[in-house]
This record gives structure tokens, C-alpha cells and sequence, in this order.
């Protein structure tokens, strides 16, 4: 029996975003991996294969969603490379003169598996070359902005005089496989700002309205199978990416099937897009950790769950608490933070929350006409004390009948 291929993949030092580019590209390749210092080894019999199954699926995930963005205009931008000013176009520029290909991400992947099958400049030997270090110096392809979202920010540190800069080059392996991770976590588009237009005389400090959300996975540990489902499940119009407890009960609500297996935390990025002469930008960044949050919600949640009008009303007034656009979003998020805490056994945010929201229902229906904001405040009320009433059932149930919690 032959000895297995080793890959050995230098991690980015000091650069927490490109890791875990690196480490969503990752997920969709189906060897073992391990983490070994300031490396991912890759061990499999036939590693090469593995690399250009998952570049593969990258491609196939893109196609997939340029024909869902063409029924959606919001999500078009998303299966595109977004560039800002002269160098980030003249690094995929450089990319694409290397790989014969057009400016196209599909038509760069396409590119780069040909290259990785040619006899004459492919095979694993390149990527053992390609990979094996992070910075290789002048001859390397310099980072577009979309890579180096940290460093931007420490170009503003008042302790670095007149900027700062890292001179980061890597490989084109290195950089077609962070840009495949890129790619595959940029899942969807929300909104930050209510107000479109800065009042503001200077127009630069306006505020971004709106950000790409990228999904990234903290570890390697997703499996191909479902890291590609979340990808499709997750691709969408976000009702937006804060507050961080709505964020989470979300995304609990959206891979609950997929949590019972593989309950990995994720990190949501939310990144204002280069454009012009402005470099990208994080806005956004909040850790979800659904690894924790699954295991104390499991059984409670599962409960509210099981019953469809449970799913409906659950995502509905996490979507009123991520609205930046909703009348009503400041109820919505105190009651969706308490059933946050609810339904991970809390019992005293459970009878504030049955307390508060029957307290708001009973207060709107003694008015004989209620306007069209107390019509709305209505319904997020009832549906925050049918959510309570149901974890109310479920503790009682638990504490006397000592039902199986799987069973309830």
C-alpha cells in the first residue's frame, strides 16, 4: 500500500481574515487534515484530486448562484470580484495574464484546474512549491484589499506614521485558493444603515448603508457535504447582521439540521466593498458560537421548533430585530434576547418574557383604535408570548411528567 501524499500549507502569520479564507476554501476538500504549527497539513492518496474536486465545487456553488442572481438583483454583485482603484485591478490583471484566462472569478477557477492538470507546469509538485510558504517575496502577487482588511485598519493606528504597510506576496496557488475560500463565504448582502443619505456636509464620513456578509468557518471541521449545504442554505438578502444574539438564533433557525451533527462555531463578517479609490473595509465582525449556544438551546429549541408555526414565528421576529428598517425592530430585539436567554434556561428572562409580551398584547387590545404601529407591535407581542407559552409548556412537561427531553 502506497504512502499517503502530504501537502503542506503555510499559515498566514499574523493575518486572521486570509486563514480563514484559506479555511473555508479548506472545508470542501475531503482529506484529513491537521493543524501543525504555522501549517495545515493535507494527507490523502491522492491530494492533488482532492484540491481540484473542492476548486470544482467552488465553481459549481458560483454557477449556481449567478443563476439565483439573476432572479435577484441584490445578490448579482455577489458572484463578482470587487476591485478597488489601479492595484487591486492590476493584481487580478497579473492573475489572469498568468492563467490565460478573462477577469472573470468562474473563468479564473476554470483557468487554474487546467494549470494544476497540465503535465508541464501542474501536478502536485506545484502546489507543494506554491504552497509550502506564505510571503516568497518580489516575484509573489501582492495582496488586494479584499485580502488585507487587518491591515488597513493598522494604517489608521496613531501609532504608525504615515501609514503602514506589510509586503505581503504570495503565490498564484496561495492566492486562486484564498480567493476560492473568498468567494464561497461571500453568501449574501445587508443593510447597516437605515438612512441612505448622509445629512452630513462631508460626504466622506458617511457611514456605509450596506456591506457583503461573509460566513466563515473558525476550524477545520465542517465536512465537504455540509459546509456546501450551508453555503446554499445561508445565500440570500440578510435582514441584516446585528444584534449579535438575533445573528445567532438566526443562523441556529437556518442549519438547525445540519447543528445536530457538526455544531461549529462561525465568525460573520460584514465587509463595505472596494470601490473607486476606497480600499474593502470590515464593518462587521461577530463571533457565533453555535457550538455553545446548540448544546444549552438543544432540547428547548427542538421543542419550539418541531411545530412549523414554532419556525415561522421564530425567524419572523428575528428578522423584525435585524431590520435596520423596522418600525418596530427595538421591541422586537428586547424580546428576541430574551428568548436568547430562554431558551438556553434562563428562567427568569422566560417570565420577563412571558410578562413583558402579555403585558404589551393586553395594553393594544384595549385600545379601540390602534394605529398602524401599534398594529405591529401587536404581533410582535402575540408572537413573543406564543414563544414563551411554548417554552413555558416545555419546562412544566420536563418538571412533571419527566419526559425524555428528546421526547417533549
Amino acid at each position: 500500500m502506497s504512502e499517503p501524499e502530504v501537502l503542506r500549507i503555510r499559515v498566514p502569520e499574523g493575518l486572521l481574515i486570509p486563514k480563514l479564507y484559506l479555511y473555508s476554501f479548506l472545508n470542501l476538500v475531503e482529506v484529513r487534515k491537521y493543524e501543525i504549527g504555522q501549517y495545515i497539513e493535507l494527507r490523502g492518496e491522492d491530494v492533488l484530486r482532492a484540491i481540484l474536486d473542492g476548486i470544482n465545487t467552488v465553481k459549481e456553488i458560483l454557477e449556481r448562484r449567478k443563476m439565483e442572481g439573476s432572479r435577484e438583483k441584490s445578490l448579482q454583485a455577489l458572484v463578482k470580484i470587487p476591485m478597488s482603484g489601479k492595484n487591486d485591478k492590476g493584481i487580478f490583471t497579473k492573475l489572469c495574464s498568468e492563467l490565460k484566462c478573462d477577469l472573470d472569478p468562474i473563468a479564473i477557477l476554470e483557468a487554474y484546474i487546467d494549470v494544476l492538470k497540465s503535465p508541464r507546469v501542474g501536478g502536485f509538485e506545484r502546489l507543494v512549491k506554491g504552497l509550502e510558504s506564505f510571503n516568497i517575496g518580489r516575484e509573489g502577487y501582492a495582496l488586494p484589499s479584499i485580502f488585507k482588511l487587518e491591515l488597513y485598519a493598522l494604517t489608521r493606528h496613531t501609532f504608525f506614521k504615515d501609514g503602514f504597510s506589510m509586503k505581503v506576496r504570495v503565490s498564484s496557488d496561495f492566492f486562486v485558493l484564498m480567493l476560492a475560500g473568498y468567494l464561497v463565504s461571500r453568501v449574501g448582502s445587508a443593510r447597516l444603515d437605515k438612512n441612505n443619505r448622509s445629512k452630513e456636509k462631508n460626504r466622506s464620513k458617511k457611514k456605509p448603508s450596506w456591506v457583503s456578509v461573509h460566513v466563515l468557518p473558525l476550524e477545520l471541521a465542517w465536512s465537504k457535504s455540509q459546509w456546501y449545504i450551508l453555503q446554499g442554505r445561508l445565500f440570500e438578502r440578510w435582514p441584516g447582521v446585528r444584534p449579535a444574539d438575533a445573528l445567532i438564533l438566526y443562523l441556529l433557525i437556518h442549519l438547525w439540521d445540519l447543528l445536530g451533527n457538526e455544531p461549529h462555531d462561525l465568525m460573520i463578517l460584514g465587509v463595505v466593498d472596494p470601490m473607486g479609490p476606497k480600499p474593502a473595509e470590515a464593518a462587521v465582525s461577530i463571533h457565533a458560537p453555535l457550538r455553545e449556544v446548540y448544546t444549552r438551546a438543544e432540547n428547548s429549541l427542538r421543542h419550539i421548533l418541531k411545530e412549523k408555526w414554532g419556525k415561522d414565528v421564530l425567524t419572523w421576529l428575528s428578522r423584525k430585530a435585524l431590520d435596520v428598517n423596522e418600525d418596530v425592530r427595538e421591541v422586537a430585539e428586547k424580546f428576541v434576547k430574551l428568548i436568547f436567554l430562554s431558551i438556553q434556561g434562563d428562567i427568569r428572562a422566560l417570565e420577563e418574557l412571558s410578562l413583558m409580551s402579555s403585558r404589551l398584547e393586553a395594553g393594544i387590545l384595549s385600545i379601540r383604535q390602534p394605529n398602524d404601529l401599534e398594529r405591529k407591535l401587536l404581533a410582535v407581542a402575540r408572537n413573543a408570548r406564543r414563544i414563551a407559552g411554548t417554552l413555558l409548556e416545555y419546562h412544566f412537561r420536563r418538571a412533571t411528567t419527566g419526559a425524555s427531553e428528546r421526547d417533549m
